[in-house]
C-alpha cells in the first residue's frame, strides 16, 4: 500500500508541475494593468488591478484570480489594517505587490504580481 500510495504522491506532484508550466506559459506576455476607481467595479476587465482611492489614498486593491477560479480578490492596501500589501506603480501602467497573494480556500493559487507579469509561486 505504500509503494501505492508514493507512487500517486508522485504522480499528484507531477501533474501540479505540469499545471503551473502550462499555466505559467499561457500567461507569459500577458501584462496586468491598474485603473483607479473611487468604488468597487460591477464588473471586472480581465488583466486589471483596480486600485480604489479615497481623498487621495489607496486603500485596496481589486483584482480578478488569475488562476482561473473567478473569484474577486481583494487586497488591502491601509497600512493600520491587517492583512496589508505594498503596491508599487510602475511606468506603463503596471504595478507590483508585495507580499505574494495566496489563496488559501478556493483555487489555492499562490502568485506575485511583478511589474504587472503574474509569477507563480
Amino acid at each position: 500500500m505504500t509503494i501505492i500510495t508514493n507512487v500517486l504522491d508522485r504522480f499528484i506532484l507531477l501533474a501540479h508541475r505540469c499545471w503551473l508550466w502550462l499555466r505559467d506559459r499561457w500567461t507569459r506576455g500577458a501584462l496586468f494593468r491598474i485603473e483607479h476607481v473611487e468604488d468597487e467595479p460591477v464588473r471586472l476587465s480581465p488583466r486589471t488591478v483596480y486600485i480604489i482611492r479615497d481623498a487621495g489614498q489607496d486603500w485596496a486593491a481589486i483584482m480578478s484570480c488569475p488562476g482561473g477560479c473567478g473569484q474577486v480578490l481583494h487586497m488591502n492596501l491601509i497600512p493600520d489594517s491587517k492583512p496589508v500589501w505594498r503596491l508599487t506603480e510602475h511606468p506603463g501602467l503596471t504595478a507590483s505587490l508585495w507580499p505574494s497573494v495566496w489563496r488559501r480556500e478556493g483555487c489555492g493559487c499562490h502568485f506575485w504580481l511583478k511589474r504587472g507579469r503574474i509569477q507563480w509561486c
